[in-house]
């Protein structure tokens, strides 16, 4: 059989007198001794005087093992002097007790010092003396044990007059001095580390981030020191550049080579000697950008590779820069040629100069620029003999098309490959030649021509003539294209570049529903257009939306007036619609371009590819009845206007407050945000439906979880934020059930018919509904159940406070001692039958009493 809970045994012990408080001690010996143990429930008065007055050895340890947590009973059991409770009292570690209530038990020991128990192997100055914590020791120094105190004394290195110690067993105890050991000796402490200041600045044989040589000689000594890694600042400054002997430098170089991180801090100087620069280029040549000037010499070294584009990159564009690598050289020395041509500058003006002398070569024909795109790969001279060389095959590329043509990609790569190098030859050609080469360029050399290679708005218009606004696609390759770029090609209304934009680039919604409509841009905005003059949608983009699980892509489907699109999204089984006002939106669009038989078609239809088999329809019904509504009178202008009229009720403040009330009440904490959010995406923002809201509370109770959520917001009406704080209580009960459109039930009738649940020794749901002014305590002694929760509520709503009790307290209090005394009186064994019954009995307080009574009598 289970225990009473212990607020049920205190209370029942709050209302007996003393002599059946002595009567029911050992009637329920079981269910006391848990109370005592227990730090949830109060220890009445009398119950405290007999278990004290009893010295029963299981009620006072029982008592003990809580006594931390109740003041005046550990006071009372300290005082006792039981060595027998002295370990629990006194606690196990450091930090269960305070040093006042630790105090206390020696203040209690003082006065049965003698008496055997404190000798004890077990007893608590036995565990004391081997014990070495401060904490636990300290306050044993008003122990009336002297050997204790003078273990207390060496542990926590202090000393205090301990007066005169009573007791037969243990003598009289004096004050010492605070110190130990002889008399003249003086106490060890712990001195601080003897810091020597030179070591704040290490020796140069010592790590340090910084090294600050003033001369050649020491700049050579850290220059050397292997261990060092950090960095050196060169002595000298720009009004004395002569500080360092640069001849020395290079000499000690030849001797014995400088490590690489110290030829990268000499090659940053502007003074540094060539020798040296290039020591340290061979050496940091993988490191990224030069560490300091650029010489010729650099692209001569066996070190170098012209075939590695970045590090090319890194020597050119500094080096031309500078004057350093002459372009015209560059152009006639360094290979290979293709690698050179990605890796130039192209914005200088001697490169620009160079390459336009060379091209100029090439005339304007195709053939020669063909034979350089032919070349280009595998070719491993410089620039200027791969003009030669293509001059020399021109005739073999005479009538021919663009070699192996390939079509845009998306993204678009920019990759220092043939085709790249190509184009930075195309850029140096004049006006005449590059229009003339534009006509046989293949799809992707205009795409990544038109990406990355900035042409005039002049040779942009006349490739857009040459291969139609479809050519522009390429330019909407990845999700990274400007916003203004996307602007700018939208006005084009081109089949092909509106499917490029939708599928690589950040459309926002707007761009997205004007894409799948298939309308006409014109003066900046998207523009009513007949069905027969609409942009068509391109297999690719088709393709693109029956392959999407992107909720955006697919929403916009909802606005294009397309059956096609509007299947797929139906058809989807990652993307679905969940507001009735897109829905028929939707409706609206496929009317007013297609007419009612595609709308009719539309809610017949019952196979949505993507979509697994099921009997509904993935329309909502309030849609698919507006729907057949309006195509039953599809004479103009009723059907559309019905349509419409719907569309424009659930777009509303009244159809957005149905949905909420529907969407917002779900069994998830963040539904009615959800909710919020799926309104913004599918219908678009508006004013939230406050008044919608509460006149639709007046004709059919919102759901409790709805309430309380919407009181959560800004600007909740004063009436629904009434309503939320019962119908947070409400949800608050464990056993209660919400039912949408039913009216909720008052507190006063889940008291009735939902049982109450305690946990922890109180019953949490009744002093919530009591603290709302919801329940009374009447109502609760009357009706709820089951009697234990009453009891453990009862016992806490009645307990004497620091503020005088209310009528309503005392005359509660007056009403279950009543009932006590009808149906128990005075008979332990009626009292101690309720306390038995209590666990597992159902019904309520009033109801277990006369049980318990009626049992017994």
């Amino acid at each position: 059989m289970r225990l009473a809970e212990h607020t049920v045994v205190s209370a029942a012990y709050a209302l007996a007198d003393r002599e059946l408080t002595r009567a029911l001690m050992p009637r329920v010996r079981e269910e006391t001794v848990a109370l005592l143990r227990s730090e949830l429930a109060a220890v009445p008065p009398l119950l405290l005087d007999e278990v004290i007055a009893s010295r029963d050895p299981e009620l006072l340890a029982a008592l003990a093992s809580s006594a931390a947590h109740r003041g005046d009973v550990f006071d009372r059991l300290a005082a006792l002097g039981d060595p027998a409770l002295a370990v629990t009292l006194y606690g196990h570690h450091e930090w269960d007790r305070t040093a006042a209530q630790r105090a206390a038990v020696w203040q209690g020991a003082a006065a049965t010092a003698d008496d055997p128990g404190w000798q004890a192997k077990d007893s608590l100055p036995a565990r004391l003396l081997s014990s070495r914590i401060p904490e636990r020791l300290e306050p044993a120094l008003l122990a009336p044990f002297p050997e204790l105190v003078e273990v207390a004394r060496r542990v926590t290195g202090k000393g205090t007059n301990t007066g005169t110690g009573t007791g037969t067993g243990t003598g009289t105890g004096t004050g010492t001095s605070a110190t130990t050991g002889p008399a003249n000796s003086t106490p060890r402490t712990r001195q601080p580390a003897n810091i020597n200041p030179a070591n704040t600045n290490p020796p140069k044989n010592r790590r340090s981030w910084e090294r600050h040589p003033k001369t050649t000689t020491e700049l050579l000594g850290d220059l050397r020191d292997k261990d060092f890694r950090g960095t050196i600042e060169l002595p000298g400054t720009p009004e004395t550049p002569d500080a360092l002997d640069w001849d020395e430098l290079v000499a000690q170089h030849r001797a014995e080579p400088f490590h690489e991180s110290g030829l990268r801090t000499l090659w940053a100087h502007p003074d540094c000697p060539e020798e040296l620069a290039l020591a340290a280029y061979e050496r940091n040549r993988n490191s990224g950008r030069p560490g300091g000037a650029v010489h010729w010499s650099m692209l001569e070294s066996p070190h170098f590779d012209g075939a590695e584009v970045h590090g090319l990159t890194q020597l050119l564009r500094p080096g031309v820069t500078s004057g350093a690598l002459p372009a015209d050289r560059v152009l006639a020395e360094v290979a290979p040629a293709r690698s050179v041509l990605c890796a130039l500058p192209h914005d200088h003006e001697d490169v620009r100069a160079a390459l336009a002398a060379q091209v100029t070569r090439l005339g304007t024909d195709f053939a020669p620029w063909r034979a350089v795109y032919s070349l280009l790969p595998r070719f491993s001279g410089t620039v200027t003999g791969l003009v030669d060389a293509a001059l020399a095959e021109t005739s073999n590329h005479l009538g021919k098309t663009w070699p192996k043509p390939m079509a845009a990609e998306f993204p678009s790569r920019r990759l220092p490959n043939g085709r790249q190098a190509w184009l930075r030859l195309y850029d140096a050609a004049d006006r005449t030649t590059r229009r003339a080469l534009a006509e046989h360029m293949d799809a992707r050399a205009i795409q990544q021509l038109l990406l990355w290679h900035r042409p005039s708005p002049e040779l942009r218009a006349h490739i857009v003539q040459l291969r139609g606004p479809s050519v522009l696609a390429g330019i909407a390759s990845s999700w990274d294209t400007r916003p203004e770029v996307i602007e700018e090609l939208i006005p084009y209304n081109d089949p092909e570049a509106n499917a490029a934009l939708f599928l690589n680039t950040d459309l926002t919604p707007d761009q997205r529903r004007h894409v799948l409509s298939g309308r006409r841009w014109r003066d900046g905005e998207s523009a009513d257009t007949p069905a027969a003059d609409r942009v068509p949608l391109t297999e690719n983009l088709v393709d693109g939306l029956r392959e999407s699980a992107r909720r955006p892509w697919l929403l916009a489907c909802a606005d294009s007036g397309d059956p096609v699109p509007c299947r797929i999204l139906l058809g989807s089984p990652r993307v679905k619609i969940h507001t009735p006002a897109l829905e028929l939106h939707m409706l609206v669009r496929l009317w007013e371009r297609h007419g009612p038989d595609e709308v009719r078609a539309l809610l017949d239809e019952t196979d949505f590819p993507g979509r697994k088999t099921q009997p509904r329809h993935p329309l909502s019904p309030v849609t698919l009845e507006a729907g057949r509504a309006a195509v039953d009178a599809e004479a103009e202008p009723d059907g559309p206007a019905l349509l419409r009229a719907a569309y424009e009720a659930a777009a509303g403040p009244a159809g957005r407050a149905d949905f909420l009330s529907d969407k917002g009440s779900g069994p998830e904490d963040d539904d009615l945000t959800k909710a919020l959010e799926l309104l913004d995406e599918e219908v678009g923002p508006g004013p939230f439906p406050w008044a919608e809201l509460a006149a639709a509370h007046k004709a059919k109770p919102l759901h409790d979880r709805l309430l309380v959520r919407l009181a959560a917001l800004d600007g909740c009406p004063p009436a629904l934020a009434a309503e939320s704080a019962a119908a947070g209580l409400r949800l608050s009960h464990p056993q209660y059930r919400p039912r949408r459109g039913a009216k909720p039930p008052t507190a006063s009738e889940m008291l009735r018919k939902l049982p109450m649940r305690v946990a922890h020794s109180r019953c949490g749901w009744l002093e919530k509904a009591h603290g709302l002014g919801q329940v009374t305590l009447d109502e609760v002694v009357r009706t709820a159940f089951p009697a234990q929760a009453t009891v453990a509520f009862l016992a806490r709503a009645l307990a004497p406070g620091d503020s005088p009790a209310t009528e309503e307290v005392r005359a509660t209090r007056r009403a279950v001692a009543a009932l006590a005394t009808e149906h128990l009186s005075d008979d332990p064994e009626g009292w101690a039958l309720a306390l038995r019954l209590a666990p597992d009995f159902e019904g309520t307080l009033p109801d277990l009493l006369l049980a318990s009574g009626a049992v017994v009598s």
